[in-house]
This record gives structure tokens, sequence and C-alpha cells, in this order.
């Protein structure tokens, strides 16, 4: 009676480890499909910058995840005035927010009138002075 008792304890045993196998294996391919489908992405909720540069109104939406300003061509937002640096700061996406970061500039960034010496959140209203030029954020 007692070897019979172990017998089906060792069949259940074995039963109950494939079992767990068999779940962490459908939860690893879901999570791998959710990730490779792109279902856990975050929407980058777009961000529109509106500067005015000699009495000219520039607008530009973005909805990538990263927004370089500067007087560089190659830039993603290119302002063209002497007091910008070709690389001046950058707009990032990242933990549900758009942060601002200077990109060591030459005449500096200032956000809503105090300097950015580390990078900072972005909420919409927000004013930047890129060298003289005054840009207004708007995130939808």
């Amino acid at each position: 009676m007692n070897a019979i008792i172990v017998f089906i304890l060792r069949i259940a045993l074995i039963l109950f480890a494939y079992l767990f196998t068999g779940w962490m294996g459908f939860i690893i391919y879901s999570d791998l499909r959710r990730f490779l489908t792109g279902v856990n992405k975050h929407p980058i909720p777009p961000i529109t910058l509106i500067s005015i540069i000699n009495q000219e109104e520039k607008v530009n939406a973005f909805e990538k995840p990263e927004v370089v300003i500067g007087r560089d061509p190659a830039c993603d937002y290119r302002l063209d005035d002497t007091t910008i640096s070709l690389r001046h700061c950058k707009l990032t996406f990242h933990h549900k927010q758009w942060w601002i970061e200077d990109l060591g500039s030459t005449n500096g960034t200032l956000l809503n009138q105090a300097p950015i010496l580390n990078p900072a959140v972005l909420t919409n209203g927000d004013e930047l002075s890129i060298g003289r030029v005054m840009t207004s954020i708007q995130i939808d």
C-alpha cells in the first residue's frame, strides 16, 4: 500500500512539473509576442514647437521620441539664428514624459526663464529661450 502512494505522488509531481514548465513557456511566448508586435509600447504624445524668427512664426509637430534643436541642417528642428549652437538642445520622450536637455550650447537654454543645468520635464505651455529665439511648447 505504501509503495502505491509513493508511486502516485511521483506521477503527480511529474505532471505538476510539466504543467509548470508549459505555463512558463506560454507566459514567455506571450510576453515575446507582445514585445515584438509593439502592444506594450506607450504612444508618444505629439509635441508642437512654435518659434518666432524674424517676425515669422515657425510651427512644427513631432511624434518621434527624440527631437534635436539647433542650427545644423541635420537637426530635427532647425533654427537659423547666430545665437543658437549647431546642436543646441534636445527633447526626448521617456518615462511617459517629455524632457529637455541642453547639449552644452554656448548661450545656454532657458526653460520658463530659468537656465537648464540638468534634464528637466516639459509641460504644456512651457516657454523655451534658445539663444534669442522664444519657443512655445504644446503637448497634446
